[in-house]
């Protein structure tokens, strides 16, 4: 396991959301770091990209495969509810020390919003 740091950014069509020089981990293919009391996982397989954001209220599970429809969930803890998500994923660029992942999310087969999320890292 190494520390790394991350700078991540998030764009939708209403909002942008920037992360700089932020302590994260990396094993093997995973990189582990905090958002605001969230915790984002990103694993890397292949060509596949598994992303989880979860608190203590709620887990997101998002998978990006270029050209592909995904379907994974959005679970409210406290209530017990699941949400079905689908990701239509546009475009994944997999280098080094970076990723870039375009793509649209749906939310109970309704459209929700299109992203892009950027992550680039390095060595601490």
């Amino acid at each position: 396991m190494s520390k790394i740091i991350i700078n991540h950014e998030v764009i939708s069509s209403e909002n942008k959301s920037l992360l700089n020089e932020v302590n994260a981990l990396k094993k093997d293919d995973e990189i582990t770091y905090f958002d605001n009391g969230i915790k984002i996982s990103l694993k890397l397989i292949k060509n596949k990209i598994l992303l989880t954001r979860e608190n203590d209220k709620f887990k997101i599970n998002l998978e990006f495969e270029e050209n592909k429809n995904l379907v994974t969930n959005y679970v409210i803890k406290d209530m017990g509810i699941s949400v079905k998500l689908e990701t239509k994923t546009k475009k994944v660029i997999i280098k080094d020390e970076s990723i870039y992942v375009s793509y649209d999310l749906f939310m109970n087969d309704s459209f929700s919003d299109s992203f892009t999320y950027k992550l680039e890292w390095r060595d601490l």
